[in-house]
């Protein structure tokens, strides 16, 4: 795995403890997590009876809609490989679980390789880790890694911002429409050793012809970021923020944009008392704080869609300590709001028995605390019961780029790594909840799991012997 691989996988993986905690004594700069599992079916009287108890805390409204997805547990088991016999290059194997997922089992000699745009690479950087020197590429394909060729091209970052000199390259390619890129390692520091400035670039979902490129200086609390929208045609990179006030916040650090680019929730404050959330809208040229679009207290904000908001309001104890939180569907075009869930407790991971609310986006899981769960729509109201499932300490669920798929895993608290001992989805739109155990996962090291498409779900993991590494790649 390369800088670039581990940067990307950081948004879309679940560290394992050792790495939570590296990243946690760092910066916390994200307010998500993650978490749910395990059950018998029931009857749906039952579910729907404790549906209705559920639903207290929601909005009234007659055009709410619930569904019910009965969850079901395949008789079939996975048996995990583990072998610690290192193969000359990477090998594959294939395996069908149940008739309904496909599996394929990546066995590697290096932790070097990554995987991303449905392929598995092998890249060589020159000893700076600046210069992409070779890079090789297979295809999972019917029980074998076909060798495919990438029409890979080269483009060049110079550019001056704040009187500081970012510069470097970085390698793209667009295969079967979908793009993706690799970069190095560009962190400079001063000739003192004090301050330090890098540039990274992210993906802009549904778009092949630009990259996001994100400008930052200083480290933990001291870092901020800036963002251009940087031209795969023309190497030109543009600040599409010009106009707005943007470039003058302090401590900028965060920017979560809509569908089509044209608003943005900003995140700004380098304490952990100091943390501010901004609306900035291009097409108006307006930047204001997101607690001014209302006249509640606003925690965050995230979008529904390019003319939606969902704000989270919060309340906390005396240490400080978020208690519940509310949330409201903020029309951006005329300015109404609408509650669509009232004074839900806050989802913490270290309580005895969890409950409490998780949120995705514009969803959130919902967990009562007799560990009953549902998906709850925070734009419509609408919400779907996981029938037949009980949430349990040391489940996790975690949401698809698309939004209508849950993946579900439970973990083994003796395993080292994640140890999980159970998988499965949570399809939101086909109204199916399935999961299978799992055979031999203790005898490996699983370090990480998340989704590579809206279909597709990878995990990273290593024998106990460090010898051996593995790549476990799911379709549902």
């Amino acid at each position: 795995m390369n800088i670039n691989d581990y940067r990307r996988a950081m948004d879309q993986i679940i560290p394992d403890a050792e790495l939570k905690e590296r990243i946690m004594s760092q910066k916390n700069t994200k307010r998500t997590h993650i978490p749910a599992r395990r059950v018998v079916n029931g009857l749906l009287a039952a579910v729907l009876a404790a549906a209705c108890l559920f639903t207290a805390a929601l909005a009234a409204s007659p055009e709410l809609r619930t569904a019910v997805l009965s969850f079901f547990r395949m008789e079939e088991r996975e048996q995990v490989p583990s072998s610690s016999v290192s193969p000359d290059g990477p090998d594959i194997s294939n395996a069908e679980i149940g008739q309904l997922v496909k599996a394929q089992y990546i066995k590697m000699d290096s932790y070097r390789y990554g995987f991303s745009n449905g392929l598995l690479t092998d890249l060589t950087w020159d000893e700076d880790w600046k210069i992409l020197v070779d890079a090789k590429f297979w295809e999972p394909r019917n029980g074998e890694l076909v060798p495919v060729e990438v029409d890979m091209h080269t483009s060049q970052v110079d550019i001056m911002f704040r009187d500081l000199h970012y510069q470097g390259e970085f390698y793209w390619y667009v295969r079967d429409g979908q793009l993706d890129y690799f970069s190095g390692d560009h962190r400079t520091w001063d000739e003192e050793g004090e301050q330090a400035w890098d540039w990274n670039l992210s993906l802009i979902p549904g778009r092949n012809d630009a990259l996001l490129l994100r400008l930052s200086t200083g480290t933990q609390m001291e870092y901020t970021e800036y963002p251009f929208l940087y031209h795969l045609d023309t190497g030109k990179a543009e600040d599409i923020l010009a106009g707005t006030g943007a470039d003058k916040l302090e401590y900028a650090y965060g920017y979560e944009w809509s569908e089509n680019m044209r608003r943005c929730i900003i995140l700004t404050g380098n304490r952990l008392d100091d943390q501010l959330d901004w609306f900035c809208d291009l097409d108006a040229g307006t930047l204001v704080r997101v607690d001014e679009l209302a006249d509640i207290e606003i925690y965050t904000a995230a979008f529904a869609d390019n003319d939606t908001l969902i704000l989270h309001s919060t309340s906390r104890d005396e240490e400080g300590m978020l208690q519940d939180v509310s949330f409201y569907v903020y029309d951006i075009p005329t300015g109404r709001m609408t509650m669509t869930l009232d004074k839900a407790p806050y989802y913490r991971d270290h309580d005895e028995h969890p409950s409490g609310v998780e949120t995705y986006g514009s969803r959130c899981v919902h967990i009562s605390e007799t560990g009953q769960v549902q998906v709850v729509d925070l734009k419509t109201g609408n919400r779907t019961m996981l029938g037949g499932f009980t949430f349990q300490k040391g489940d996790s669920f975690m949401l698809n780029p698309a939004g209508n798929k849950l993946l579900y895993f439970a973990r083994d608290s003796v395993s080292e790594g994640l140890g999980i001992s159970q998988i499965g989805v949570a399809d939101l739109e086909k109204g199916v909840f399935f999961a299978f155990d799992r055979e031999g996962y203790e005898n490996l090291y699983e370090g990480g799991v998340g989704w590579d498409d809206d279909n597709t779900v990878s995990i990273r993991a290593r024998t106990l012997d460090d010898e051996t590494h593995y790549l476990l790649i799911y379709q549902f």
